[in-house]
């Protein structure tokens, strides 16, 4: 059931980058910047929900590169103000590697090759 939920996430992140960028092109009046950091907000909510709902099923692997990405999520905003020319292409990375790393998780998971070891019983 969470996995369900997770996937539903990712698909949700997906869709608001997509409208946000539809927003932007269609005729919002505002900046790239201001449509980034929407995104950025959006994708730390999406990525903290769906971390907490399977921290404890897919592995330890999993776990430390979405915190990385989380991590680097909130180090874009701050990159935003220090040196706005890389922020866009910047956060364009980042949602790229977020998003491929989503579907092969999924993916993954699908084809049952994606699970979090258990840890042997010390006496």
């Amino acid at each position: 059931m969470k996995e369900n939920v997770n996937t539903t996430l990712h698909s949700l992140s997906l869709v608001a980058v997509i409208g946000l960028l539809a927003w932007y092109y269609i005729g919002s009046g505002n900046t790239a910047s201001t449509i980034f950091t929407w995104m950025i907000v959006i994708l730390i909510i999406i990525e903290i929900s769906s971390l907490a709902l399977v921290s404890g099923i897919y592995p330890e692997s999993h776990t430390s590169f979405k915190i990385g990405i989380i991590a680097t999520l909130f180090i874009l905003l701050g990159i935003k103000g220090m040196l706005p020319y890389f922020f866009v292409p910047l956060t364009v990375t980042l949602i790229a590697v977020n998003f491929l790393y989503n579907f092969y998780t999924t993916n993954k998971r699908k084809k049952g090759g994606f699970k979090r070891r258990k840890k042997p019983l010390r006496y």
